[in-house]
């Protein structure tokens, strides 16, 4: 299963958060271990939709692309640069499953 996360450089590191699974965020010194941690918690909160019996989390072009300029938004209105990444991040099918 895969996602798609937005990564946003900070002053040291990056952010990372997961559209398609709201609450989902993560950080890291550097843009790998964000991409790590944001892989581990879509996997733990995989394993407890499963284990609540809560459907997959749907994730969509529009649903992306909206919380991109939702990300663009708050950046400009904070003062920061308009530089945000995407990357597709594919978690444990045992766990997705």
């Amino acid at each position: 299963m895969k996602f798609i996360v937005i990564l946003e450089p900070e002053e040291i590191g990056y952010s990372v958060h997961c559209p398609a699974l709201p609450g989902c965020v993560s950080q890291g010194d550097s843009r790998e271990e964000a991409l790590a941690n944001i892989r581990e918690a879509i996997e733990g909160i995989l394993a407890l939709r499963e284990k609540h019996n809560m459907p997959l989390a749907k994730e969509t072009p529009e649903l992306v692309a909206k919380e991109i300029r939702y990300c663009l938004k708050e950046r400009r209105a904070e003062g920061l640069p308009l530089t945000i990444e995407t990357e597709e991040v594919e978690v444990s099918p045992k766990v997705a499953v």
